[in-house]
């Protein structure tokens, strides 16, 4: 193979777009309620699973200052050997439910409030938008973020 070939085939196979990293993915997340109060954060949640017909998932977490949220000590400890810990949405767990997460832990959210989220999902998941037309009526401020979310090794 002639110079020129082997330098046409490392062109077509070089992408021109900036280097990114394979494990970070953009993640909409469908947003009821924002709040710095995590009492009112939980009751905004239990009330929506109920009046929208949707799964409550508060995946056991408990409110931490250090992260806003945490798992267990228990579970912190066996998963990542330290405590406290929080893994947030996005990670392999797509789909509509409700939860309570922390907004630090998302790239470009406001910082220090608890966020009661519906769903999340690729940006152009149609989950995403249902979730939206279901909630319009009863939440009118409910809202569609998107920010990168890392699904690298954690531990």
């Amino acid at each position: 193979m002639t110079t020129a070939a082997v330098l046409a085939a490392l062109v077509a196979v070089t992408s021109s777009a900036p280097d990114r990293d394979p494990d970070v993915v953009r993640k909409s997340f469908v947003i009821l309620k924002s709040t710095a109060d995590y009492a009112e954060a939980r009751a905004v949640a239990a009330a929506a699973a109920e009046r929208l017909a949707v799964r409550l998932d508060l995946r056991d977490l408990i409110p931490d200052t250090t992260f806003g949220l945490t798992f267990s000590q228990d579970a912190c400890n066996n998963e990542f050997g330290e405590f406290p810990c929080y893994v947030p949405r996005g990670r392999w767990d797509d789909g509509v439910y409700v939860s309570v997460e922390h907004s630090s832990s998302y790239v470009g959210f406001e910082e220090g409030l608890y966020i009661v989220v519906l769903a999340s999902g690729s940006p152009r998941d149609r989950a995403i938008g249902a979730a939206v037309r279901r909630a319009r009526g009863r939440y009118p401020d409910v809202l569609v973020r998107t920010a990168p979310v890392y699904l690298g090794c954690i531990h």
